[in-house]
């Protein structure tokens, strides 16, 4: 749907303040294989496995409730994971077959988050958790809202090129978690800079918000978006002022919200809101139904527009294998391109939730999306201009914004 569709449909009349809360380092099939809703396209024990070392090791249930080490996810770590051990990517070459067969090698061997498992935990990384009773507030807002099940990250990499495609269509070449130096440079000196934008310019300061969780462990209260030149730390507000802001004449018409990220310093992640892998999901869980809350009771609840989803899958095992992807062909140039990689394949699938009273009950939904759809749902909703080839090409999410407002939406989850 272009913007001219959308306005021709009333639809930003229907929807005029969209929300984003982004979590962390899940796969799908990890979040919700095991939950029982209907309808989704899920790894089983007896269909999925991977064998490593001669053993075969299925899909099945037991997550650990923390994993006792960090899984791998950067470009060469999801390279195995999709297309198994040895395999190798040529700079400017196509990506490798996908067939997912490499997440248990890859977790057994792969030291870019530090030391493997133990040989013991090697088949953690297949296992899957039970949502209703270890995440019960995502597990009820995909039940009652629309649960998306083709929703991949938009490159098989890490958290911080992914989530600067929800940003700007684009990593801007960046394949690779960033280095202390090019961190330190985005977030204290010169920013990251898009080109041909970010979304937030797009938008103007006047339409859109930005918090973060501030709750656990200080040294967690470093928002990403921050690193975006045009963004400082000034601009991202503590998510306790978000219920109240709410209700004081909230004119925004985007607004993102980011985790705490828990001891990043000594890399345990722990008292975080992200659901990093080594943290667990309690905390996350709380957070989501937070923002849920303050929405469902607000003045903006009947015009807003909720997507709750993942950066990227933390190294967890799959078992949909991502497709061919739009590349931004927006003129990156390769600084910042380590492996050569063309932007030309989706990354893992991972879970995304859409919450709205304009959303049908319990709908599972496999149209491909990735971070980029988000983009073009704001694009095409407000009359903007895309910014890039992926997000002009994205699905958007206005084709679940039904005709009717209903009246049967939980008014709190969680405790």
């Amino acid at each position: 749907m272009n913007a001219n569709a959308a306005a021709a449909a009333g639809l930003d009349q229907i929807i005029q303040h969209v929300f984003v809360l982004m979590l962390e380092n899940r796969s799908f099939d990890h979040l919700f294989a095991l939950s029982g809703i209907p309808g989704i396209t899920a790894a089983t024990a007896s269909g999925n496995a991977n064998i490593y070392d001669g053993t075969t090791y299925a899909f099945g249930d037991g997550a650990p409730g923390q994993m006792p080490t960090d899984p791998g996810h950067e470009f060469a770590d999801v390279l195995e994971q999709l297309c198994g051990a040895g395999v190798k990517f040529q700079n400017g070459q196509p990506y490798p077959p996908v067939n997912n067969s490499g997440f248990v090698s890859n977790y057994a061997t792969a030291r870019t988050e530090g030391a493997p498992p133990q040989s013991g935990e090697v088949d953690d990384i297949m296992r899957g958790v039970d949502a209703r009773t270890q995440s019960p507030a995502l597990y009820q807002l995909a039940t009652q809202f629309v649960l998306c099940d083709a929703w991949h990250s938009s490159l098989p990499g890490p958290t911080w090129p992914n989530r600067y495609f929800l940003h700007g269509a684009s990593s801007a070449g960046l394949d690779h978690s960033p280095t202390s130096a090019e961190m330190g440079k985005w977030e204290a000196l010169d920013g990251f800079v898009f080109p041909k934008g970010s979304i937030f310019d797009e938008l103007g300061k006047d339409n859109y918000r930005l918090y973060q969780d501030h709750l656990g462990d200080p040294l967690g209260r470093i928002p990403q978006v921050a690193s975006i030149k045009g963004i400082s730390l000034c601009d991202v507000d503590d998510l306790s002022h978000f219920e109240t802001d709410l209700a004081a004449s909230y004119t925004a018409r985007y607004t993102f919200i980011e985790p705490s990220y828990g001891d990043v310093v000594n890399d345990t992640y722990e008292r975080g809101s992200s659901q990093h892998p080594m943290d667990g999901l309690t905390a996350g869980d709380q957070l989501v139904a937070r923002v849920y809350n303050a929405i469902r009771n607000s003045p903006l609840w009947d015009n807003s527009l909720l997507v709750i989803l993942y950066d990227e899958h933390g190294g967890f095992y799959d078992s949909v294998a991502p497709g061919p992807a739009t590349p931004p062909n927006d003129g990156a140039g390769g600084t910042l391109n380590a492996s050569g990689f063309g932007f030309n394949v989706y990354g893992v699938r991972v879970p995304a939730i859409v919450v709205s009273p304009w959303v049908a009950q319990g709908k599972v939904d496999d149209t491909t999306y990735d971070h980029s759809s988000v983009l073009a749902t704001l694009e095409r909703l407000f009359g903007l201009a895309p910014l890039t080839d992926r997000d002009r090409n994205a699905n958007d999410l206005l084709s679940l914004i039904t005709q009717t407002c209903r009246p049967d939406c939980p008014e709190r989850i969680g405790t």
